[in-house]
């Protein structure tokens, strides 16, 4: 089943998505086809009536300020997403929801839990942006797809090369599923194992997975890469330097604590700096 209903998200305030990664965004949606909402989020900063904060900052009137600066950047950042999306031909509808200071996200996953896929770029320009895929990720029940926030992606149609991480787990299994759109599309699958970083991850495991994607008419090839010495974020990176796909594909492990994500090793390193587009699921 094709994607229809996708979701780019982009932030006004403090920090604003750069003119690039909503480019990028519009691009990608128009590599996965179907029909691309573009959701900016206007904050609303609360008046304090307090009189003697007001007599020494005037801090009601900076709150006005800060605002109307996060409603312009919100409108600047349609018309950005607007003209990428008569550039590369992708159908678009342009949304703005406002949210509470501090309650941004939660607005945003709500959106989110209605569409098919959401876009989200990461880099160092939105320091927000982390914790807002991370909260979509683990909170919307929808798969994510992050992208570096400084890349220049083109559109396109499909993928021509896309890379699935599988190490036999629930997470892969369901990044899997929700990629075969995808995967269907693409013009070469390549699955990646790394040896002995999990118990079920062995030489041959990605045999089963090699048999079930070709009853979906996808023929895919295994590496299996052996690097007991590094990481497993450090080593999906050097593997994607390798084989340089237009898409990876993976699971997300992670669980809360003290209402804070606890995440595995793979995901805190995607999370924290995508080395491409990558289309995650828990």
């Amino acid at each position: 089943m094709a994607y229809r209903d996708l979701l780019l998200t982009a932030l006004t305030y403090p920090d604003a998505t750069p003119d690039r990664a909503i480019r990028s965004g519009v691009a990608l949606a128009r590599r996965l086809g179907g029909k691309l909402t573009f959701l900016t989020v206007r904050i609303d900063l609360p008046q304090l009536h307090n009189r003697l904060a007001n007599a020494l900052m005037d801090l009601d009137q900076l709150s006005d300020i800060e605002q109307a600066r996060s409603a312009a950047t919100a409108d600047l950042e349609a018309v950005c997403a607007r003209i990428a999306a008569e550039i590369f031909k992708a159908p678009i509808e342009v949304a703005t929801v406002t949210a509470r200071l501090y309650e941004e996200t939660d607005v945003v996953v709500r959106a989110a839990r209605t569409h098919d896929l959401i876009l989200a770029p990461i880099g160092p320009a939105v320091l927000a942006d982390r914790n807002l895929a991370e909260t979509i990720l683990f909170d919307a029940g929808r798969p994510l797809l992050v992208y570096p926030e400084a890349a220049q992606i083109t559109a396109g149609d499909g993928f021509a090369r896309v890379s699935v991480a599988w190490d036999g787990g629930r997470a892969a299994a369901r990044a899997v599923a929700d990629a075969l759109p995808i995967l269907a599309a693409a013009g070469e699958v390549r699955i990646f194992t790394a040896l002995g970083d999990k118990p079920q991850a062995d030489s041959g495991s990605a045999a089963d997975l090699v048999r079930h994607l070709r009853e979906h008419g996808i023929q895919a090839k295994v590496d299996e890469r052996l690097d007991s010495d590094r990481r497993i974020g450090a080593r999906l990176k050097a593997y994607v330097d390798e084989v340089k796909p237009d898409l990876l594909v993976m699971g997300a492990y992670g669980h809360a604590r003290l209402r804070e994500f606890i995440l595995g090793g793979a995901t805190e390193a995607i999370l924290e700096d995508p080395p491409c587009p990558v289309l995650m699921s828990h």
